[in-house]
């Protein structure tokens, strides 16, 4: 009986610890959290968060920061959820700094950790896609996980 009570302890503890994987609590500043590969997993398919260049956060307005290990995660996730947002942040591959996803210009052919193939740069370039585009995509299933897309895309 006590083994049983230890495992269900344990158990309860590891699932706590599992949890708060998902969410930083109490971002009242509504600014990035910094974060380290592994330290967090991504809140749609539940993929450590480990090639910080794709990685991706959303703000609530009573400061909880989700994570995701790229921006189609992100579009996936706000299908399903409705907070109310006060930033949407992605790293972008040319400058390596956080900035508002909505601003950000997209890749469709980045080698990204889901293989969606969607990846921010801050500056414009010929071929890359706004936001919107890129999640109205996203929402399509036109990426990379679509033979036809992405035979498409690979081919030029």
């Amino acid at each position: 009986m006590i083994v049983v009570a230890i495992i269900v302890v344990l158990f309860l503890a590891l699932g706590t610890q599992e949890g708060e994987r998902y969410v930083y609590k109490g971002n009242t500043a509504h600014q990035v959290v910094q974060i380290k590969p592994k330290e967090f997993q991504c809140s749609e398919c539940n993929m450590d968060v480990e090639k910080l260049e794709y990685a991706a956060q959303i703000i609530t307005q009573s400061g909880d920061t989700y994570f995701f290990d790229e921006i189609g995660c992100v579009a996936l996730w706000l299908k399903s959820h409705t907070p109310i947002i006060e930033k949407i942040l992605t790293q972008t591959l040319d400058t390596h700094k956080w900035i508002d996803a909505e601003k950000a210009w997209y890749s469709r052919i980045a080698p990204t950790p889901m293989g969606y193939g969607f990846a921010a740069v801050e500056t414009h370039k010929k071929g890359l896609i706004p936001y919107q585009e890129m999640k109205t995509l996203m929402l399509q299933g036109k990426n990379l996980h679509d033979p036809f897309v992405k035979k498409k895309l690979l081919e030029k």
